[in-house]
């Protein structure tokens, strides 16, 4: 570096700096990724005046201009009547943070893993004891507690006593101390002057890998100097519908090194990928002939999960990388649509894949690799075949909870989805627009109920087992309440073919000796695990038209 020299400012003389638009964030820096729960360690450890690190920052002139990021960053834009750039290295996301609750106005940003935080919504505790947590996030207070909880942007406002003025003295003289610690605490700069590109971005990489880890895709964005990956990713991502637009760019950039022959996956292949990119020229002619092509692919591939698959969004997919696989297979296809005979193997690849979580664990990377030469044979040769095995013990079923997302777990939810249910109180087709959110647990019923479950000393990991949910909406449910089977079964259609249609649709057993009929709640529970069990696996293997439990 040319110059290093350091300097602290307070954070109210900070504030002033910020606003007058001397920060930039450069091409090379991440997002905004925090979340609440950082914004409020932060200040904690400024209220207890604990050191938050230094923040590195670029000092360059104006011919370096071309590296200002103009979006993805919440901070003040650069203000162009500054002479100087003041580039942020190292410590864009606690200047963001600290900002939005200096500048005293509540306001919502969304970061970049989608999760919203509200700044309006971090409070101080002026009742807290001394050593308890003084900063929480949570929606607004009442009551007693409303009297306790003192947003921080109004008591970082220069209109603080006005917004604070109904509360109790003691919570004031709090809210005073407060204000004071947090705008008197001061951060330390350090000051990088150069006009070596090349330097800066090396230095960024190596800071945060010894920091706060970076991942393979910001490390490849900071490298990545003559053309911009990133703005390219993030096209790329916003052309996916369904909520794929959320699929991480890691997945996109391995897939992209796939794409381009580099036979690895994981941070060193993306690593090589970007340096013959910048190193070689003959390299970033054949990627910007591959790129549409494969940014296309992408959006095929969503399109096929969810008209061809059952996925309904990208809450229910499997696992990421099963995306790219997916894209790898539309690109050496030129964006085709598959024969009869590829769709039909790529059907029966997607539903062993998800039932044995090929790519999660130790072998993820030889899985991954054997996919990707798979789906490349298969473009040239519909009758290809995918030659591995799955073996998943049939325990595992039961052992899965519902509640936890993960690739067995939306693959049975896929299925269920794929199955058709019915409500069972008419036997009328459950609309699937109803039963679309992964998240929502409303639309999910426990064939045996919690509350009856508890009391017969079973356990959540039980009664929360995948194999004790089924699709169902709110207004049933609420009939069904705390009943066991045999008493809410009732309330299926009278007819022998219409109940077994509307119990089949779930893949509930329906046989007269079925462990839903039992009498006693706890042998009753047990068997209908083991039927279910059979029943559930046996139509995915029929799907995935292979063995895929390990049977006794």
């Amino acid at each position: 570096m040319d110059s290093i020299y350091t300097d602290a400012f307070p954070l109210k003389k900070l504030r002033i700096l910020i606003d007058r638009g001397i920060f930039a964030v450069p091409e090379l820096q991440r997002e905004f990724v925090w979340n609440a729960r950082k914004a409020c360690d932060l200040l904690d450890s400024i209220y207890r005046n604990y050191p938050i690190g230094t923040i590195l920052v670029w000092k360059t002139g104006r011919r370096n201009e071309g590296q200002l990021r103009k979006q993805l960053h919440i901070l003040p834009h650069f203000n162009s009547a500054n002479r100087d750039i003041y580039f942020l290295i190292d410590g864009q996301q606690r200047l963001s943070v600290l900002w939005h609750f200096l500048r005293g106005e509540a306001a919502t940003v969304r970061n970049a893993d989608g999760k919203v935080v509200d700044f309006g919504r971090v409070y101080f505790n002026a009742g807290a004891e001394d050593g308890g947590t003084p900063f929480v996030y949570r929606t607004r207070p009442t009551g007693e507690l409303a009297k306790q909880l003192v947003p921080v942007v109004d008591l970082l406002s220069s209109s603080w006593r006005h917004r604070v003025r109904d509360h109790g003295v003691r919570a004031l003289r709090r809210v005073e101390e407060c204000r004071r610690q947090l705008l008197n605490y001061e951060a330390l700069f350090v000051f990088c002057e150069t006009n070596e590109l090349t330097r800066v971005r090396e230095t960024f990489v190596r800071i945060n890998s010894l920091g706060m880890r970076i991942g393979a895709a910001d490390r490849a964005f900071a490298r990545a100097s003559k053309f911009n990956m990133r703005g390219l990713i993030r096209e790329a991502q916003s052309r996916l519908e369904h909520g794929f637009d959320r699929v991480s760019r890691e997945t996109i950039l391995q897939t992209t090194a796939l794409a381009l022959g580099v036979r690895d996956v994981g941070e060193r292949a993306i690593d090589a990928m970007i340096s013959h990119l910048e190193e070689e020229p003959q390299e970033r002619v054949r990627f910007d002939r591959m790129w549409p092509v494969l940014r296309e692919a992408f959006g095929m591939a969503v399109d096929f999960a969810v008209y061809e698959l059952g996925v309904p969004n990208f809450d229910f997919l499997p696992s990421q990388p099963m995306l790219g696989t997916l894209a790898l297979f539309f690109f050496y296809n030129q964006n085709a649509r598959p024969s009869k005979a590829a769709k039909r193997r790529l059907q029966k690849w997607f539903w062993a894949t998800a039932v044995g979580a090929r790519y999660t664990g130790r072998g993820h990377r030889t899985n991954l690799l054997a996919d990707a030469a798979f789906v490349e044979r298969l473009a040239r040769n519909p009758k290809a075949h995918a030659a591995f095995r799955v073996a998943v013990p049939m325990f595992v079923l039961a052992n899965t909870e519902y509640g936890r997302p993960g690739s067995l777990s939306n693959a049975f939810f896929c299925l269920l989805r794929q199955q058709q249910p019915r409500y069972l109180e008419d036997g009328a087709a459950i609309p699937l627009g109803e039963i679309s959110s992964r998240r929502n647990r409303s639309d999910k019923h426990h064939v045996f109920p919690r509350a009856l479950l508890r009391r017969y000393g079973f356990g959540p990991e039980r009664f929360n087992s995948l194999l004790n949910i089924c699709f169902l909406v709110a207004r049933e449910n609420q009939a069904i309440g705390h009943r066991a089977p045999r008493s809410y079964f009732e309330d299926v259609p009278r007819s022998r073919r219409a109940r077994n249609i509307a119990l089949r649709s779930h893949l509930i057993p329906d046989t007269p000796d079925a462990g839903i009929w039992d009498r006693s709640v706890r042998r009753g529970f047990n068997t209908f695990l083991q039927e279910r069990g059979r029943l559930v696996a046996r139509e995915l293997e029929r799907r995935a038209g292979m063995r895929l439990f390990e049977r006794k």
